[in-house]
């Protein structure tokens, strides 16, 4: 799913367990797309691809999402980083800042999880995907899905923002 997205239903999520969430803005965006982060050296590999390359991960998107997508978006990746945030909280680093970056992080996966295609056991293996909603893969039904999903996103960020 997108940033704005991502941004938006973490905000929306958050204003609900943190008190005087608009303080907060910035850190809630930095935490809900960083998981995104894992995309960029995937994205710069791409720039490098052939013609006859690009088509084919255009016609195999579990072979394009390898390329752009980590471990650290599967189950094992997020169950790392929350563990290690949770052991932060633990051992008294009580700040509101963990709070944020631990359940902005899991709503951003739990998004993916919903309305992309992951791979739960990456890196052990590659090939098994899953795709809990909106089944179909046309480029059509992605984006009409994208697109609802993001207008809906922005509309409960203004209710809570504003």
């Amino acid at each position: 799913m997108n940033w704005i997205v991502h941004i938006c239903l973490a905000y929306f999520i958050l204003s609900f367990i943190i008190p005087d969430t608009q303080k907060y803005l910035l850190p809630i965006a930095l935490f809900s797309i960083i998981l995104d982060l894992d995309h960029i050296p995937g994205m710069i590999r791409e720039l490098f691809l052939n013609k006859k390359e690009r088509e084919e991960l255009i016609k195999r998107p579990r072979k394009h999402m390898n390329l752009v997508r980590s471990a650290v978006q599967e189950p094992i990746g997020i169950l790392t980083i929350l563990v290690l945030l949770g052991l932060l909280y633990f051992f008294e680093v009580k700040h509101i800042l963990i709070l944020i970056a631990a359940l902005a992080i899991l709503i951003h996966w739990i998004i993916d999880f919903l309305f992309v295609s992951t791979m739960p056991l990456k890196p052990i293996d590659r090939r098994k995907s899953v795709k809990l909603f909106f089944g179909k893969e046309t480029l059509q039904h992605k984006l009409t899905v994208r697109i609802i999903v993001t207008l809906i996103s922005i509309a409960l960020f203004l209710i809570v923002y504003l």
